[in-house]
């Protein structure tokens, strides 16, 4: 967040339902303003919940920007807090954040309401979309690789980076360096627990491809598995932290999942377990459109049985375990069954004594090699798709948009429940010196983002007393692709300035503004 002032837009047409049936907790007008000298923040919200279920409300506080809540014990908190909480209006908090290391500083709080009703995971799970996985992958498509496409293997980087900022998960860039002076970069948005947040639930696919390769399903349908589940999944608390990743490299030999599990991961974490996309968009329903392996009869002979009783038919989606992480393998196909019937799941369980080096070809295994549970989801690669590391690796009439969406259905579905996915809403906001942070749906003064309706759809910014300077702006749209970015190194203490954005169709984007010291994302109505 921003030093000193605060950024802030007007909308216009929107509404907000709140009378579905097993609704969760919806927090609004929330606001969060420190008094330094006493070191006392106070929160102000409402929260309205369709059943009018008493709540259990949670205040947790971070010193590394989001990225973790591990100072929460340390701030006492009265008002409306703990367990029951009725919904309504005016609820406040107080806080004594004196126990706050390096104060006055930076710090983020995070406001949690949990009605503690079952989650309706079905309702979720219906929510993907296999039209937006489509959209996005008619982005996603090209070659993606750091010599043969650099510049879109960059634009896809900055797209996963924008959706992820824009989805409110803590976003960074593991980077490491290989060879040919080339730096890698894993694109990760975390989702910090509320109750269990060193246990960490990954959903992750590479989104590099060979150096001739437009790879539509290698890997862009992964891509876009991952961008798809981190959509629906950011919306809700979860008692395990939730984390989504585009790996770098795997194409050179799985180097970014290795980098990743060698220098990414916090020691005190645990993996809880790794979804791993491996090209999950290639279905056929013709017979022998499906092959195997040499001996692979001999080693898995029930998963062979099972493909010859479907006449190889390369219709299902290969589910590949290892025995010492059974319980991941099966929570996948266990949540398929329940929550995706119609997809087909093919169960592919190795023995960790006995590796196949067919099923060692993703960056599941370089969970598998560090003793973490990972599983490789995948439509097989060159064993059913023909046009695997070829420049006919494309979308048009060679994947199926159903299957996929079913393939992220079932990985939501597993995900959510590993996860332990909360029935609640959450906010945050971030300070840094004296800042008051309010959510974006409140009119504030500084700097504030305007519609001006001579501007053909372009974005006027409002400026008032703000002294702030070496602005830069990056707008995405809906799908988290960035469609302009701009530096204003002197904006004015007084009066407007119009972005030089192209003409742009109407609709819900993201603007990014990010100052010296911080940066905020928010939501922008273009009419």
């Amino acid at each position: 967040m921003f030093p000193r002032f605060v950024c802030s837009l007007l909308f216009a047409g929107v509404s907000v339902g709140l009378c579905a049936q097993n609704a969760a907790p919806v927090i609004q007008n929330f606001s969060a303003e420190i008094d330094w000298p006493t070191q006392a923040l106070t929160l102000h919200f409402d929260v309205q919940d369709a059943e009018n279920d008493p709540l259990d409300i949670a205040v947790e506080f971070s010193n590394d920007g989001g990225k973790t809540y591990a100072l929460t014990g340390s701030v006492a908190a009265t008002g409306d807090v703990g367990y029951p909480v009725l919904p309504g209006t005016g609820r406040a908090i107080q806080c004594d954040v004196s126990a706050l290391n390096n104060m006055p500083g930076s710090f983020t709080v995070r406001l949690v309401a949990d009605d503690r009703q079952a989650f309706d995971l079905q309702a979720l799970v219906n929510e993907v979309d296999s039209n937006r996985l489509r959209a996005d992958l008619e982005f996603v498509e090209g070659i993606r690789h750091r010599t043969g496409g650099p510049a879109h293997l960059q634009a896809v980087r900055d797209s996963l980076a924008g959706l992820f900022t824009t989805k409110g998960l803590h976003t960074g860039l593991h980077s490491f360096s290989y060879t040919g002076g080339y730096t890698g970069y894993n694109v990760v948005g975390t989702s910090p627990g509320t109750l269990s947040a060193d246990s960490v639930v990954i959903v992750d696919a590479h989104y590099d491809t060979v150096v001739n390769a437009p790879g539509a399903d290698d890997n862009g349908s992964g891509t876009v598995g991952v961008m798809e589940i981190a959509r629906l999944l950011s919306r809700y608390p979860a008692k395990k932290s939730l984390r989504f990743i585009g790996f770098d490299l795997e194409e050179a030999g799985l180097v970014g999942s290795a980098r990743y599990i060698s220098t990414g991961i916090p020691a005190n974490e645990k993996i809880a377990g790794a979804f791993n996309f491996e090209m999950i968009g290639y279905y056929s329903n013709e017979p022998n459109s499906q092959s195997v392996p040499a001996g692979f009869n001999l080693i898995f002979p029930a998963a062979y049985n099972q493909l010859a009783a479907n006449q190889f038919r390369g219709n299902s989606i290969i589910n590949v375990g290892v025995s010492t992480y059974a319980s991941l393998h099966n929570l996948f196909s266990s949540s398929s069954a329940t929550y995706v019937p119609d997809l087909k799941v093919l169960n592919v369980l190795m023995s960790s004594s006995a590796p196949v080096s067919d099923l060692l070809r993703s960056d599941h295994a370089s969970f598998w090699y560090a003793g973490k549970p990972a599983l490789m989801l995948t439509d097989g690669a060159e064993y059913r798709n023909k046009c695997y590391h070829t420049p006919s690796d494309t979308l048009d009439e060679k994947l199926d948009f159903t299957f996929m969406s079913n393939v992220v259905k079932a990985t939501l579905a597993a995900a959510a429940q590993l996860a332990e996915v909360q029935h609640g809403d959450w906010v945050s906001a971030g300070f840094t010196g004296s800042v008051g942070a309010h959510d974006p749906n409140r009119s504030l003064p500084g700097i504030s983002v305007v519609q001006n309706p001579a501007t053909n759809g372009h974005l006027s910014l409002a400026f008032d007393n703000c002294p702030a300077r070496h602005l830069s702006f990056i707008l995405f749209d809906p799908q988290g692709r960035p469609v302009h970015t701009e530096q204003l190194d002197s904006p004015p203490l007084q009066g407007t300035y119009l972005l030089s954005t192209p003409p742009l169709p109407a609709g819900m984007y993201f603007l990014t503004i990010q100052a010296e010291d911080g940066a905020q994302t928010l939501k922008v109505a273009l009419y």
